[in-house]
C-alpha cells in the first residue's frame, strides 16, 4: 500500500539562521505507512543539494523518522532560500513511495560589515561658502537585511578638534555640509574621518576619510608698510647724494 501522504500540496517550512553552526539537526515530519512487515515504511531519501544531508533515525517501536544535518554553512546573502524534497520509500515490490517538499528559509545573521563605495573622498569649497553648502555625500552599504544591512554614519574617532564645529554630517544620507566659517589662511585643507555602522545586536564598522580643500577668496584688503629713515645729508653734499 501506499504510505499515507503528506496531505497533497503540502509543503514543508523550516526558517534556519545562516548562524547555524554545521552538524545542527532539523527532525522532520515523519510519514505514515497503515501496511505492517516489509511493506512498511522503510527509509527515506533527500534530494541532492550541497548543504544538507539526511539521517534516518528508528524509535523504540520499529517506525522510522528523519532528520536533517547540515553539513554546510548557509550563506543567505548567496542563496536565501532553498527548496529540496523528502521523499519515504517502503519494502513492497515494487518500492511504492510519497514526496514532501520542503522549502527552507535562510534568516540572516550580522555577518557582513559595510563598505564604502571609497576608500578616499576629495572636495573643494570656497572659504565664503555659508552654512549649510553641501561638501560631499559619502555612501556605504551592507549586504545584510533588515536592521543588520542599515546603515549610520558619523564622525570617526581620528578627527581633529574643530571639525564637528566646521562641519555638519547628516546621520542617514551621508552628507557632509558646512556648518561653520571657513578661513583659507587658517587651515588651507580639513581631513575628515568619518564611520559607518549597521543598526544590528553586534553592530559591524567601516571607515572612510573625506579631504576637503578650501579655496581662497579675495577677503583681506593688501596692506602697505611705511618705513621712515632718516638719513642726514651734509649742506654741501654733491648734487646726486642719497
Amino acid at each position: 500500500m501506499v504510505p499515507e501522504a503528506w496531505r497533497s500540496g503540502l509543503e514543508m517550512k523550516l526558517e534556519i539562521s545562516e548562524a547555524v553552526a554545521p552538524g545542527t539537526r532539523f527532525p522532520l515530519e515523519s510519514a505514515h505507512d497503515p501496511d505492517v512487515g516489509s511493506n512498511s515504511l522503510q527509509t527515506y531519501e533527500l534530494s541532492r543539494n550541497e548543504y544538507f544531508a539526511l539521517r534516518v533515525q528508528t524509535r523504540e517501536d520499529s517506525t522510522k523518522y528523519a532528520e536533517l544535518v547540515l553539513e554546510r554553512a548557509l550563506d543567505r546573502e548567496r542563496e536565501p532560500s532553498l527548496q529540496l524534497v523528502l521523499t519515504a520509500l517502503d519494502g513492497g515490490t515494487p518500492a511504492l513511495s510519497a514526496s514532501l517538499p520542503i522549502h527552507i528559509k535562510v534568516l540572516d545573521a550580522n555577518d557582513n560589515a559595510p563598505v564604502f563605495n571609497q576608500s578616499l573622498y576629495r572636495a573643494r569649497v570656497l572659504e565664503d561658502a555659508p552654512s549649510g553648502t553641501r561638501v560631499v555625500q559619502v555612501l556605504a552599504t551592507d549586504l545584510d537585511e533588515g536592521p543588520n544591512g542599515e546603515i549610520i554614519y558619523s564622525f570617526g574617532s581620528h578627527n581633529r578638534a574643530g571639525v564637528r564645529q566646521l562641519f555638519a554630517l547628516d546621520l542617514v544620507t551621508g552628507m557632509l555640509t558646512i556648518k561653520g566659517r571657513l578661513d583659507f589662511e587658517d587651515t588651507k585643507l580639513h581631513e575628515i574621518y568619518i564611520q559607518a555602522k549597521d543598526k544590528g545586536a553586534n553592530p559591524e564598522g567601516a571607515h572612510c576619510k573625506v579631504l576637503v580643500e578650501v579655496v581662497d577668496v579675495n577677503d583681506n584688503a593688501p596692506e602697505i608698510t611705511v618705513t621712515s629713515v632718516y638719513s642726514p645729508v651734509p649742506e654741501d653734499a654733491p648734487l646726486g647724494t642719497v
